[in-house]
């Protein structure tokens, strides 16, 4: 097929592939069920006047690559224009061939402002006054946005001390139909011992809770009134990030004596806190099942490794890796424990760990049963979204599992001009599904098909985070 710079048939492989994903996919809505967007943007529908702002301000795929190209740190995250900032990541995209993020950016130009210009140092000024031009009007605001993007619901990323204060305002607000939710994600409670700052945050959780958080009772007591509080806000999911599992299930008493010596001041070793890890993981799954609520598991991330950068400029700023692939047997063990401890709740495995796919797969798949895919492995994650990294991912979820059950994409992100990684993954979907028909390799019913796709695309999630 003949294609031209990012046109309609982009990623799309065949005739069957167009015609699949212009009919059954393009259009459907989207359940964004993992992002990173603020709700208090989204409650005060916050208006963006330009370009550079929307695109720069907390973008850290796009800052990583600025700096892969050399751009000095004010023209990233420093004190350069916003101008001055777009025209330098404009530049850069001729020498960024193959990234997700040269692809995405033009899918966000082409999908928000109609504008199909290969970016680059020429072409940057022009791009900067057309975009900021359609932008002058107010119409560029968080909702607006939103509603453009064709979402129905979204799941923001919230520690149980969070007031949750804009999520209440945006479900008392009648004007904004779109169904913005909180996430519990307790990764201090969880992995948080050791840290400098869990003293801290132990005050703030007992502030949150209103109640006093000195004893592991009081924690745990603390914990799920800030999950019971989460579900009734709207809360269907929970989320964690992990570098290991504990190779031996963690009792109350070590997890106990663990926080005893954290909160006394004394040292906690390794073997101490992996056993705190294991009991309070298990633990909150179990109230997750309770609540029934989804549990994901995003996994073999290292955080936060440029201690010079961390310092200036905080987490979340382009500074994590790949990390090493978590112990297979002490994943089974773990999730063997939780489901002889009363069942597994619904979950999702994610991990950077490409390679790990079809270990995770086969792992999870020991425990399927009671509702479709149960059990699932993730979206193709952060490193792994590009091209390659979503049809592994489909190949893997196809080969070792059930794929119509696979809840589909999510953004994973702090834009509010992300959302097109949603169509990005929908044409490789339709061009995966049409390989399987040209081959003679599935059913051409073209009902089936569309069925097929919609529940991939969309309705699998819309079940799966019912919250029951």
């Amino acid at each position: 097929m003949q294609k031209t710079f990012f046109d309609d048939t982009y990623l799309l492989d065949s005739p069957l592939a167009v015609d699949l994903y212009r009919r059954y996919a393009k259009d459907l809505p989207i359940f964004d069920y993992h992002c990173h967007l603020s709700p208090r943007d989204i409650a005060e529908d916050r208006v963006y006047t330009n370009i550079g702002q929307l695109w720069l301000e907390c973008d850290h795929y796009k800052w990583r690559m600025m700096r892969a190209c050399g751009l000095p740190e004010r023209l990233v995250t420093g004190d350069a224009s916003w101008h001055d900032k777009f025209v330098a990541f404009a530049g850069i995209m001729p020498r960024i061939i193959g990234s997700p993020v040269y692809a995405w950016a033009h899918l966000e130009l082409k999908t928000y402002f109609g504008i199909v210009t290969p970016m680059n140092a020429a072409s940057a000024e022009a791009i900067w006054q057309q975009a900021n031009a359609q932008m002058a009007n107010g119409a560029f605001s968080a909702r607006q946005l939103i509603l453009r993007s064709n979402v129905e619901a979204l799941c923001t990323t919230d520690d149980p001390a969070d007031s949750l204060a804009f999520h209440q305002a945006l479900a008392a607000d009648d004007s904004f139909h779109v169904r913005v939710l909180p996430s519990f994600r307790p990764d201090m409670v969880v992995a948080g011992l050791t840290k400098p700052g869990f003293a801290a945050y132990l005050q703030r959780l007992s502030t949150a809770a209103a109640m006093p958080v000195a004893t592991f009772a009081d924690l745990l007591a603390a914990v799920e009134s800030r999950l019971a509080f989460f579900v009734k806000t709207g809360c269907v999911v929970s989320d964690i990030s992990l570098a290991a599992f504990s190779p031996v299930t963690g009792t109350r008493q070590q997890a106990e004596a663990a926080f005893a010596a954290a909160v006394a001041g004394r040292p906690v070793d390794a073997a101490a806190d992996a056993a705190y890890q294991d009991f309070m993981l298990r633990w909150l799954a179990g109230l997750y099942r309770q609540y029934g609520l989804v549990m994901q598991l995003h996994l073999s991330a290292i955080r936060n490794n440029n201690t010079r950068r961390f310092a200036a400029l905080g987490p979340d700023c382009g500074n994590d890796s790949v990390g090493p692939a978590v112990s297979t047997a002490a994943f089974g063990r773990f999730l063997d424990a939780v489901e002889q401890e009363g069942g597994l709740p619904k979950t999702i495995v994610y991990t950077l760990n490409e390679p790990q796919y079809y270990e995770l797969a086969t792992m999870i798949g020991n425990f399927w049963g009671d509702v479709p895919g149960k059990l699932q492995l993730g979206a193709a994650w952060w490193f792994c979204d590009h091209v390659d990294g979503i049809r592994h991912q489909l190949a893997t979820a196809a080969a070792t599992g059930a794929l119509g059950t696979f809840n589909g994409m999510l953004t994973d992100s702090r834009s509010f001009t992300s959302y097109p990684r949603h169509d990005f993954f929908r044409r490789i979907l339709c061009s995966f599904i049409a390989g399987y028909v040209e081959r003679g390799e599935y059913d051409p019913d073209p009902a089936g098909l569309q069925q097929l796709i919609a529940d991939i695309c969309v309705n699998n999630a819309r079940v799966f985070f019912k919250g029951e």
